[in-house]
């Protein structure tokens, strides 16, 4: 008897799991707390989404296995990661980068990415303002540090300005070969507001940049091991100016959404900075983007929470000239 009701117990066990596989409840309900999660920013939701798709996975894994045997499923598994591999080497090949995607994890290029997009990348030539430069002028900005300078407010006792100071003295400087445009950018925080310093573009050698027009391809690199950004992972920023010096490429980088150039970060010692951006390390530039698909990654990773940068919205605002 006993035996009898177990075995009835187990049939509906199945039963109901088949049910719930078959109107692939868990997924949908998966995909609308990934919605509410997206809309309201409740971590809590992100993690309520990520366990019932890992539930729903194992439902559906658990059906398949009885339907139609354990082999059958771990075939089916081996061909959904070959189709995966497939998948990706392809897009490599077809775009020409060993990294097609790639999920855009923090607010430094608001409004034109947002946080949970999908960058799909393609190699070849990077659009950015270009200019020839000799390999002395190169030496002499690395020397003196001028792509190192960075914005911040002056005073001369009774005006105070935007102006370019050399962070390693705190004494206002412009660069010789490259020297950076400052003023003032509007900080939104939610309902508050504040000004801070920014970059408003660049010189080098006579020929201006212009950063608030945010032209130049969109690209994803990887820091060299001893810059600042390192810690973070590779960076999806716009390149801005294209630096050709004897034989060699560099990129001057920055997110919509920062004030400052890459190669103006600091830690809070200020000893530890990005260098200018070597050809070798693009991984491709955007061609395509896919809202929304990175929360997938950003749940996986446990990255749910918004870094700081999500509540600040940087705007240039006209200063003179």
């Amino acid at each position: 008897m006993k035996a009898t009701e177990m075995q009835k117990a187990k049939s509906a066990d199945n039963e109901l799991l088949k049910k719930i596989n078959d109107t692939k409840a868990l997924y949908i309900a998966a995909v609308l707390f990934l919605v509410l999660f997206i809309v309201v920013r409740a971590d809590a939701l992100a993690v309520v989404a990520a366990v019932l798709f890992i539930i729903g996975v194992i439902v559906e894994s658990i059906v398949s296995a009885k339907e139609k045997g354990l082999g059958h499923e771990i075939k089916e598994i081996v061909i959904a990661i070959a189709i995966a591999l497939v998948l990706w080497f392809g897009s490599s090949l077809l775009l020409n980068t060993s990294s097609p995607f790639n999920g855009v994890v923090s607010c430094s290029m608001l409004n034109t990415l947002q946080r949970g997009d999908v960058v799909v990348l393609q190699g070849g030539a990077v659009k950015a303002t270009e200019v020839n430069i000799s390999g002395a002028e190169l030496d002499r900005i690395i020397t003196n540090g001028e792509e190192h300078y960075i914005c911040a407010f002056c005073s001369d006792g009774n005006n105070v300005r935007p102006c370019s100071i050399d962070p390693r003295t705190g004494m206002e400087a412009l660069g010789d070969v490259l020297h950076y445009k400052c003023g003032v950018c509007r900080q939104k925080r939610g309902a508050s507001e504040m000004y801070t310093a920014c970059t408003e573009g660049v010189y080098i050698k006579g020929v201006y940049v212009d950063a608030t027009l945010k032209q130049g391809d969109i690209v994803v690199y990887r820091p060299a091991k001893e810059d600042l950004f390192a810690m973070t992972g590779d960076i999806i920023h716009r390149a801005l100016v294209k630096i050709n010096a004897d034989g060699n490429t560099y990129y001057l980088i920055k997110g919509d959404n920062n004030p400052l150039f890459d190669v103006q970060g600091f830690d809070s010692t200020l000893t530890r900075t990005n260098g200018m951006v070597n050809e070798s390390q693009i991984l491709g530039k955007s061609v395509f983007v896919i809202p929304f698909l990175g929360y997938v990654k950003l749940v996986a990773a446990g990255q749910l929470e918004n870094p700081e940068n999500c509540n600040i919205i940087n705007e240039y605002i006209n200063t003179a000239k």
